[in-house]
Formats: structure tokens, C-alpha cells, sequence
């Protein structure tokens, strides 16, 4: 167990220092007198802040429960008038390129719409330009990356795909397997050496 000094700091307030004890699985009850100095309730937020600068000591703060009305009327006084002004700003967010679409229709990801759904991959500028693969959106269903998406989703509605994404129509599957026989048997030559 380890032991933890809590500083929790109110406008108008000296500092309040109280101890607390980091039990199992990292858990930490705050003291009564830090959760009624903060008006604090069960479900509220806390922000920790912790610098580097100073090991040893973290700062806690706690979050609004809501942001409602924080900004007053800056975006418009209406409902009207802040779906304008959103939807302005949404526009502004691209930075205007194009990222084209599939045969289907399908639009395909922008560079920055690539970079957060591919993020186990490095998704660099080139790599983005130079590989389509990085333009197409990864289906929510089997997770594959597909260019003509609306295709796709409708061969899953119609159950035309298991739900990894395989063919389930006889015809495709009889095929895939003698592409498979194919390739067992070609490798099996190779393996056996050049003919003579």
C-alpha cells in the first residue's frame, strides 16, 4: 500500500492537506473533508494534474457536470443559428482536398479521416497518396477495408457474407476453393524441384 497526500486547492481557501491510503488495483476513497470542500457528489469527474517538474505531489480538480450555456450566446442565439455555426465550422475542418469515391459511390476516408481509423499503421502523406487501400473505409461489421462499401454492406444485409466477411453463396465458395486446390498443387511442384 501506498500512502498519498491529496491537495486539493479552493479560490478563497488556504491549501487542504489531508492523507490517504492507494489500496489494491491503484483504488483511492477521497476524505470526507476534500469531497464536501469540493461540493463534490458520486458520479462527478476529477481532472489529476501531475508535473514532472515537482515529483511527488499531483493536484485534483473537479470537472463541470455540465458545459451547458458555457458559452452564452457567442455561436448564436438560436438553435437555428448554432447549427449554422457548426456546420460552417465542420466545412472549414477539411482541408479541401478530395478524396474521391467508389464505382458504388462510396466516399472514400480523407487523409486525416485515414490516419484515425488506421491506427496501427504509420499513414503518412505518400504512403496515403501512393496506396489506395488507405482511402477506403473498414466495414463495422467484418472490419475489412473495402472501396465499394455500399456493396459491400448490402451483400451483409442480405446475408450473402458471414459476419468475418466470407462469401456464402455456393458459387463463390466453390470457386475459392479450387483456387485453393490450385495453389496447393502448384506449391506442391515447387517444392518437389524443377522438372527434368
Amino acid at each position: 500500500m501506498t500512502m498519498v497526500l491529496i491537495f486539493a486547492t479552493l479560490e478563497g481557501m488556504p491549501a487542504i492537506e489531508v492523507v490517504a491510503v492507494l489500496r489494491e488495483r491503484n483504488q483511492l476513497t477521497l476524505p470526507e473533508r476534500i469531497v464536501e470542500a469540493l461540493g463534490a457528489r458520486a458520479g462527478d469527474h476529477f481532472a489529476i494534474s501531475f508535473d514532472e517538474a515537482t515529483p511527488g505531489s499531483a493536484e485534483l480538480r473537479t470537472l463541470p457536470r455540465s458545459y451547458a450555456g458555457v458559452a452564452g450566446d457567442l455561436y448564436g442565439r438560436s438553435a437555428e443559428e448554432r447549427a449554422v455555426y457548426i456546420a460552417d465550422e465542420r466545412a472549414s475542418w477539411g482541408d479541401g482536398e478530395d478524396p474521391g469515391r467508389a464505382r458504388d459511390g462510396t466516399p472514400y476516408l480523407s487523409f486525416e479521416e485515414s490516419r484515425r481509423i488506421y491506427r496501427q499503421t504509420e499513414v503518412t502523406r505518400e504512403r496515403y497518396d501512393r496506396e489506395p487501400k488507405l482511402r477506403w473505409p473498414k466495414c463495422a461489421i467484418c472490419g475489412r477495408s473495402i472501396a465499394n462499401m455500399r456493396e459491400h454492406r448490402a451483400r451483409h444485409a442480405a446475408g450473402r457474407f458471414n459476419r468475418v466477411g466470407v462469401s456464402t453463396e455456393s458459387a463463390q465458395v466453390a470457386r475459392s476453393r479450387k483456387r485453393v486446390r490450385k495453389w496447393r498443387a502448384s506449391m506442391a511442384a515447387r517444392a518437389k524441384g524443377p522438372r527434368r
